[in-house]
């Protein structure tokens, strides 16, 4: 019997982290990406997906769907889906397009929804967990972000819903919201400005931003829980920032 994780996003930073930490604890993993990543791992397997056009494209859908039952264990003992994968569109109000609202609701929102839609059989049948990766951004955001903000903020309620109907079928749904993780991504974004990641670092209680392991970790403790109470929730990962008032000087 086999344990079991689908990750999205899994060529992505933190989609490399929980890779990894689903890979050491025994797991076999899926791996679903527009790119794919190589892993030294002979319990990984990846599989190229374009979840837009997964959205969009009913044939797409079945057949990538079917390519992803091809790789499943013929019994699985434990089931975790990580819908990790996200588009973060960076505009202003003027200049978001149908497009960019297109992509960023498809990717973050309906996606993971389509995905606990057509493994739900087999996470019901294995007591298995669903971990949407939300964003902070769902409840505090800045300029720029309408888009990212929204899509995620629709993810968290996907996330409560989805409880309301799996978990009385043995499914856990839950959500982890995350503020800065210090992928590639965010620190190739102040190569040039070093002084502003230490600033950001600072602005946090912790004095620190997330990693993509401590998230991984975190991510993967909450499909440790057994029992089903932990389900419908969206749990913090932000270093207290949610918690601060931010004033003019």
């Amino acid at each position: 019997m086999a344990k079991l994780a689908i990750i999205t996003g899994s060529s992505g930073g933190i989609g490399k982290a929980l890779v990894d930490s689903y890979c050491t604890d025994g797991y076999q993993v899926i791996g679903l990406d527009r790119e794919i990543s190589a892993n030294s791992s002979p319990a990984y397997i990846a599989v190229d997906l374009d979840l837009l056009r997964f959205c969009k494209d009913l044939d797409y859908q079945v057949m990538k769907t079917h390519e992803i039952v091809s790789h499943l264990p013929s019994v699985i003992c434990e089931f975790v889906l990580i819908n990790n994968a996200a588009q973060q569109t960076v505009k202003s109000v003027q200049d978001i397009s149908w497009i960019d609202w297109e992509a960023s609701l498809a990717i973050n929102s309906v996606a993971p929804f389509l995905l606990a839609q057509i493994f739900t059989e087999q996470l019901s049948s294995t007591q298995g967990h669903i971990i949407n990766i939300s964003s902070i951004h769902a409840h505090q955001t800045k300029p720029g972000f309408t888009c990212y903000a929204a899509s995620k903020a629709a993810l968290e309620s996907i996330t409560r819903s989805l409880a309301l109907e799996l978990s009385p079928l043995g499914v856990s749904v839950n959500a982890v919201a995350p503020a800065a993780v210090a992928t590639a991504m965010l620190q190739a974004g102040f190569v040039n400005s070093p002084e502003k990641l230490q600033q950001l670092k600072s602005y946090h209680p912790s004095k620190s931003i997330g990693t993509p392991e401590q998230l991984a970790t975190f991510v993967k403790s909450i499909s440790d829980q057994r029992g089903g109470f932990l389900t419908g929730s969206v749990l913090e990962f932000n270093g207290g920032i949610s918690g601060r008032l931010h004033d003019p000087d």
